[in-house]
């Protein structure tokens, strides 16, 4: 019989079971972290591991049937059973005063984007180790940029350093999915690209940029900003007006926003 309760579907569950991929999310500790948050734990498979650091750790679990589970590992006080897409990180960290958080999760595949994206806004979140469907994680990290660049890599690339971890195949979990998967480590800038008081407004601008990935970038630009404030703008980043969205570099985006912010 397995160790692990049936998945529930509307959560996305997967619990891994691989003890070589366990072990490469959980370790090395990042320097300087003082507190753990695991979201998505599940039947705890890798709490326990990440207990052993004996730093304050906390777990936020939606699915109720893990609580009890959880609460002798981090402490009944330590476990938020809500959804991680509701929880209050405000209130959170003026109760906690945590500074330097290591946020770890095999994110449910359904919501690893929105999650991912509300995590880097949260400044004391400095690390993550995430567990992606390998198409997602490509997108945040591509082996080969040449025409890959999209709007996710680029919010994820503003605020941290990426690195790969570890392929998880299908095999890894239980059950397994019909997908590979991919763990990826996030090491926060100390100097991000975008400030975070500025990431709105990027965010909104390069979905703009990436919504019509293949079109050039000018045509894109000129049916929102008009002809004028489109060519002021590519003149000042240096960018071709034939370019188009997905061959864009890294640098180029990063040059485009602060034209166009210059521009306003």
């Amino acid at each position: 019989m397995s160790r692990f309760p049936l998945a529930n579907k509307s959560f996305g569950q997967h619990f891994l079971s691989s003890p070589s991929v366990i072990n490469k999310i959980t370790s090395p500790l990042p320097e300087g972290t003082d507190g753990i948050v695991e979201v998505g734990p599940g039947p705890a498979v890798l709490t326990p591991k990440l207990k052993e650091y004996n730093l304050p750790f906390y777990v936020i679990e939606m699915d109720t049937r893990f609580v009890e589970l959880l609460s002798p590992i981090v402490g009944s006080e330590n476990v938020f059973n809500q959804d991680a897409l509701e929880f209050n990180w405000n209130e959170f960290l003026q109760k906690t005063n945590l500074q330097n958080i290591w946020l770890v999760s095999n994110l449910p595949y359904n919501v690893s984007v929105p999650l991912t994206l509300s995590f880097l806004r949260i400044p004391q979140i400095k690390n993550m180790t995430l567990m992606y469907q390998k198409e997602v994680a490509d997108k945040i990290l591509p082996k080969d940029i040449k025409n890959s660049m999209n709007s996710l890599h680029v919010m994820c690339k503003g605020q941290f350093e990426l690195k790969h971890v570890v392929h998880a195949p299908p095999g890894a979990f239980v059950p397994p999915p019909k997908v590979d998967s991919t763990v990826l480590h996030f090491s926060r800038k100390e100097t991000p690209d975008i400030a975070l008081n500025e990431i709105d407004a990027f965010e909104k601008m390069i979905r703009l940029f990436f919504s019509q990935r293949r079109k050039q970038l000018a045509g894109i630009l000129k049916g929102e900003w008009g002809a004028e404030l489109t060519q002021k703008v590519l003149e000042t980043a240096k960018v071709s007006a034939q370019i188009r969205s997905e061959a864009l570099s890294y640098e180029d985006v990063i040059s485009l926003y602060q034209a166009y912010k210059q521009s306003k």
